[in-house]
């Protein structure tokens, strides 16, 4: 079973857009819907999602959290999570899908930057940068939430947390399981401004005390970064 995970807040207006895109392609469309103050769950269960409702607003992260427990209860095979904002495009899951079949655990989107404002930019690739090194992972973007979970990986993953940081606790857990993780080019209709600097801040310093680090730690990490540079 295929399912699509799609955490919304206040989303009324590009949700069921979403969701109709994403049946397309899945057996199941669940919306967790973070406590909107709008349409949000109406619209997307009128689109054909089933939708979890939470009863206050808990967090990006929350939301996720419940969307892929839900997978994991139902015994998907494959859980896909997109953001209901419309900045993904639901037309490239067939890539995730892909990449998950040639025996891939995790996949992420990487989203095209060209057009986003230089601070977003440069805030990505250091944030980026930072959280392969404390994972000991090589992705690029880790900031998507357009991403794709093997059954392997839905029962490997311990999630924490509840907001922004979830994206690079995703990526921390791929890490520290050894989950065999790829990236797929992905399409970027429109640009939403989402983490801000100081929530990247907020972000790696979340991943830092999510790791029990000593000296060593470090040691090992910058080895491992010098044997992928060098193609070791």
């Amino acid at each position: 079973m295929i399912a699509v995970i799609i955490p919304a807040y206040n989303e009324e207006k590009t949700v069921a857009g979403i969701v109709r895109q994403a049946k397309k392609y899945a057996d199941k469309v669940v919306v967790v819907d973070d406590a909107s103050k709008d349409k949000t769950a109406n619209n997307a269960r009128l689109a054909g999602a089933e939708v979890i409702r939470h009863a206050r607003n808990a967090g990006l992260g929350s939301a996720i959290r419940t969307g892929l427990k839900y997978a994991l209860r139902a015994k998907a095979d494959i859980a896909i999570t997109l953001d209901a904002d419309g900045q993904h495009d639901p037309e490239d899951i067939p890539k995730f899908l892909k990449k998950i079949s040639e025996g891939y655990d995790f996949v992420l989107g990487e989203r095209s930057l060209h057009a986003y404002p230089f601070r977003k930019k440069l805030g990505n690739f250091l944030l980026t940068h930072a959280t392969n090194f404390v994972s000991g992972t090589e992705l690029r973007d880790t900031e998507s939430g357009f991403r794709a979970f093997s059954r392997k990986a839905l029962q490997s993953i311990q999630l924490k947390a509840e907001r922004y940081e979830i994206a690079v606790e995703i990526i921390f857990e791929v890490g520290r399981n050894n989950l065999r993780a790829c990236n797929v080019k992905i399409n970027s209709p429109v640009y939403v401004q989402g983490v801000n600097a100081l929530d990247g801040l907020k972000n790696f310093m979340f991943l830092l005390h999510r790791r029990e680090r000593n000296w060593r730690s470090y040691i090992d990490d910058a080895k491992y970064v010098i044997r992928r540079k060098l193609g070791l």
